[in-house]
């Protein structure tokens, strides 16, 4: 029995998934909470099988749930179920270790297969995340060339972000300015055409 807990702050919304998930033969919701400070509450580290998770909650979003729902137990599964379509926040959601991305108006369908996708090992998304994403990591010839322009400075802070350190910790390995090192940043968002740190950090995860 996959034990399921429910993040959503909108009242009827969590109703229905908890009622869905309730009539589950294979299923068990022990935990359903309205914020992330809730849910660290009460979770108390019983075991989870699998997050249903908005991410626009009140104080602390659902993306800085799923932060925390890794580092406490990297096999708890998260899938994020949201009205956000923006780049920046799937990518920081999948970053953030979410194995799906769900939008809101998915019906109940689509919503249990997409967690039984993911209890079995696979990812699931809306057709229009699966999309971006997809564009995402269509290199195109253009964005190879930029790559082969970065300079070693450039690679070496890209090395350094990987690692997951801050602007001014990098600065600091370095022995350079904060200054020039959002400089740097700057310049190599250019070069790949990205526009924030979670989208560089996913085009290096697997290098």
């Amino acid at each position: 029995m996959y034990q399921i807990a429910i993040i959503e702050d909108n009242v009827k919304i969590q109703q229905v998934l908890s009622d869905f998930v309730s009539v589950q033969p294979d299923m068990e919701l022990v935990l359903k909470s309205s914020s992330y400070e809730e849910f660290i509450h009460d979770w108390r580290g019983r075991h989870l099988d699998l997050v249903l998770c908005d991410i626009g909650l009140p104080g602390k979003s659902g993306i800085d749930a799923a932060w925390y729902i890794k580092a406490r137990d990297e096999n708890t599964l998260i899938l994020m179920l949201t009205v956000f379509e923006e780049k920046e926040k799937i990518f920081a959601a999948l970053c953030a270790g979410a194995s799906g991305y769900i939008l809101k108006s998915a019906s109940l369908e689509e919503i249990q297969k997409a967690m039984k996708e993911i209890l079995g090992g696979g990812a699931a998304m809306s057709p229009r995340i699966a999309r971006q994403v997809a564009d995402f990591f269509y290199r195109k010839p253009a964005e190879i060339n930029a790559e082969a322009e970065l300079s070693s400075r450039e690679v070496e802070i890209i090395a350094l972000i990987r690692q997951g350190m801050s602007n001014k910790e990098v600065a600091d390995k370095l022995f350079i300015s904060l200054d020039t090192i959002k400089y740097h940043i700057k310049n190599i968002y250019r070069k790949l055409q990205i526009s924030n740190r979670s989208e560089l950090i996913l085009r290096y995860q697997d290098n």
